[in-house]
């Protein structure tokens, strides 16, 4: 997400003379009377017209400085950080909200929530609504895994975003601020290369995007990935996914979403709380972060390295993070 300069000129005097007080007074004093005679006669006409009426303002004088612009609305695409916060359950978790620049959002959570929807391209404050998908191995507080959430935006600008979340027997708060790694120039050749995440306990995801776009990828569990990676704005860290995942269970389909090119350095925190999936109440670090039962992600570090993406389709939704 200047005042005008003052053209008021002094009286100029012929040169080597001296300035005659007496005549600078009588000048100044009959400036005064003539403005003032010219604005009691503006209220006259005015008041003469009888009931209402319309004024064609003036055109200003050529070569006038331009008046003030009206500022631009703050702009929701981006990538943006913060933390969510439910009221009905007293739990709070970091948030990232990928929004591309036709207002696709998919926002995600280290506990396993993934929303996703449509938000306005400008605004200080709206409301939207998005499709709500909670990991298989846990549940929403009305016991579902999928549901419709209104979010709430209260107050939104270029270096901050606020608001409130209901949906799904669930209610909350949630603040954001904007990650200056949205407006890195990208491309297929930036984002190429073989990303991995581990955890304690011996999980592996391994995903590959290459030049051409291509993406390929499986887990330690069997599950498999191929798909697409394409550049919508390369001059935005953000980039277009359509794939489909295949043996791994209920999470089978064809996906959409999106991903970003962050730093490891900036998503410790992200890194170190993500739950690993649990499907079928069985914990196997699948696709999707990690649960304690799978142990501890590693926590990897650098720049221009971590790979976050989200991904959702009618029935589930998957999120990961990994680098290379």
């Amino acid at each position: 997400m200047a005042a005008a300069p003052d053209t008021a000129k002094s009286d100029h005097l012929r040169p080597n003379s001296k300035p005659n007080l007496e005549s600078l007074m009588n000048s100044t004093m009959n400036r005064r009377v003539t403005v003032l005679a010219l604005a009691v006669a503006a209220l006259t006409v005015t008041a003469c017209g009888g009931g209402s009426s319309s004024t064609t303002p003036a055109s200003p004088p050529t070569g006038a400085a331009p008046g003030p612009t009206t500022p631009t609305a703050a702009t929701t695409p981006g990538v943006w950080k913060g933390t969510i916060s439910s009221t009905t359950t007293g739990q709070s978790a970091s948030v990232v909200a990928l929004t591309r620049s036709d207002g696709h959002s998919v926002w995600m959570t280290t506990d396993g929530r993934v929303w996703s929807g449509q938000v306005p391209m400008t605004g200080d404050h709206f409301n939207a609504t998005f499709s709500g998908h909670m990991y298989e191995g846990a549940h929403f507080p009305d016991g579902t895994n999928h549901g419709a959430a209104s979010m709430m935006i209260d107050h939104h600008s270029a270096s901050t975003t606020s608001g409130r979340y209901t949906g799904s027997g669930d209610a909350g708060t949630f603040d954001m601020v904007p990650s200056p790694m949205w407006i890195r120039p990208t491309s297929l050749g930036t984002v190429a290369g073989v990303y991995t995440r581990t955890t304690s306990n011996g999980y592996t995801m391994t995903m590959t995007i290459g030049a051409n776009g291509q993406l390929t990828g499986s887990d330690s569990r069997g599950c498999v990935i191929n798909g697409t990676v394409d550049i919508p704005d390369p001059t935005h860290n953000m980039h277009r996914i359509d794939a489909t995942v295949t043996s791994c269970g209920s999470l089978d389909g064809h996906y959409q979403g999106m991903g970003t090119l962050v730093d490891a350095d900036a998503m410790t925190d992200w890194m170190t709380a993500m739950h690993p999936l649990e499907h079928g109440g069985h914990s196997h670090g699948g696709m999707m972060g990690g649960s304690h039962g799978m142990g501890q992600n590693t926590v990897p570090t650098g720049q221009h390295n971590l790979f976050m993406f989200s991904m959702v389709n009618g029935q589930n939704a998957i999120v990961d993070a990994l680098a290379r």
